[in-house]
């Protein structure tokens, strides 16, 4: 099997256990409607390269990476509640092959399924210190790891709508807008599963800028 063969196998074995355990969290309750929009770009498909980051780095640290799968789902969760907004403003109307969200059950409804999604990264990332798989102190790392991404994240969405019509951007600028809108987010996938794996500060740093480059 070539190496190229061989990721895309190990990408497609991520998704269906990351997908599995997104389908537990959004267990549709009422109103269903939401449930069913935030799930639409899930369901179709994805690469899951950031989930597969998330577990394969927590077994770098030789960590349990059945243990990570709650931080993979949140991360993929966290990076499809960026699509769906993406989407609105962008006003696209396809994503994955699929009609976008806001295209299907229009804006109002799409903001929410996003919130949604948003709320759910938390709560998967909360489990595991609940029920006591993962220290506290881990646990608060990885959300200050998310959060820190989330704020990155909507600085390099605002910086591009802000830049759409300029034409001459500075290189800083770009580079700190790329950086926002997807490094972030990778770096995040990095720590976490080094965190769950139970890396120490200095390796979360380092891999934290590997994946950030």
């Amino acid at each position: 099997m070539s190496l190229e063969a061989s990721i895309k196998r190990k990408l497609q074995l991520t998704a269906v256990k990351v997908d599995r355990f997104i389908d537990k969290l959004l267990v549709p309750n009422k109103p269903e409607e939401v449930y069913r929009a935030a799930h639409h770009l899930i369901k179709a498909g994805g690469k899951r390269l950031r989930p597969y980051l998330v577990l394969k780095t927590c077994e770098m640290m030789g960590g349990d990476p059945e243990l990570a799968l709650p931080y993979a789902a949140a991360v993929e969760m966290f990076h499809t509640f960026t699509l769906v907004h993406d989407d609105i403003m962008d006003n696209d109307d396809l994503r994955r092959g699929s009609s976008t969200v806001h295209t299907k059950w229009g804006i109002p409804l799409a903001i929410v399924s996003g919130d949604l999604l948003f709320a759910k990264v938390y709560s998967a990332m909360i489990e595991p210190g609940i029920s006591m798989k993962l220290s506290k102190e881990r646990v608060v790392s990885c959300l200050e790891s998310l959060t820190n991404a989330a704020v990155i994240l909507s600085e390099g969405q605002a910086l591009d709508i802000l830049q759409s019509n300029v034409v001459d951007v500075s290189e800083e600028d770009y580079i700190y807008m790329v950086g926002g809108k997807t490094s972030a987010l990778f770096r995040t996938c990095a720590e976490v599963g080094c965190l769950v794996g139970g890396g120490s500060a200095e390796e979360v740093s380092r891999l934290g800028s590997f994946a950030w480059d």
